[in-house]
């Protein structure tokens, strides 16, 4: 298990509070809004060149959920998010990860809140960017992101997956949720990302089946 997962009953604790909340959400949604309303932790099939812009408008918890007021402030490139930008510029750029800042910008991280993503010292977080490494070179071979179900045999829809919120101009948003995964993809050039759906704005819901659709070689979840 790497050092940022969950173990096995964490994991299963996390697939039944999910089917819970997809219970919950989805029997709201098609009451409200009918048979193609979002849905708790969809999967969504989005196009890198659409994903510009990351504003945090809920949490993954509030996947599928419909909204009326959009966030105001905190709007940002994702090529300039800290995490995605000195991934790129080490997979892409070829600067070492101590290059990038990202090393001190995680012990900042620890030193304000004790912990990161289950990271506790710089051994820890060096840990975890040599496992990055790993991973971005199979996703590299493999030349596409894998859904997490993939990952994760019995992961329940799309949850833990990169996060994208649909706002009320109906485009993509990233939720700032699953950095490393979407950096991944940029660096690698894949075109299209798996991405767990966030809060969809009710203006934006037309735009929905846009992203339901998997490409030719993948299978919608």
């Amino acid at each position: 298990m790497g050092i940022t997962e969950k173990s096995r009953f964490e994991q299963l604790r996390r697939n039944w509070n999910s089917r819970l909340r997809a219970w919950q959400t989805d029997r709201q949604n098609k009451a409200l809004y009918g048979e193609d309303a979002p849905r708790f932790a969809e999967q969504l099939w989005v196009p890198i060149s659409e994903l510009e812009f990351a504003v945090k408008a809920g949490s993954s918890k509030q996947s599928g959920q419909i909204i009326r007021s959009w966030p105001t402030g905190g709007l940002g490139r994702v090529d300039q998010t800290v995490a995605i930008k000195a991934c790129v510029a080490h997979w892409r750029g070829g600067l070492s990860w101590e290059e990038t800042g990202i090393y001190d910008a995680m012990m900042d991280q620890i030193r304000k809140h004790g912990k990161v993503d289950r990271l506790r010292t710089l051994e820890d977080v060096k840990l975890r960017y040599r496992q990055l490494d790993a991973l971005y070179e199979s996703v590299q071979q493999a030349g596409r992101l894998s859904p997490r179900d993939e990952l994760i045999p019995g992961n329940f829809r799309e949850e833990g997956g990169i996060l994208v919120n649909i706002g009320p101009d109906g485009k993509p948003y990233f939720g700032r949720k699953g950095n490393h995964r979407l950096a991944m993809a940029i660096a690698a050039g894949i075109d299209r990302i798996p991405a767990q759906l966030g809060v969809v704005h009710i203006e934006g819901l037309p735009a929905l089946p846009d992203y339901r659709n998997a490409p030719p070689n993948e299978t919608a979840n």
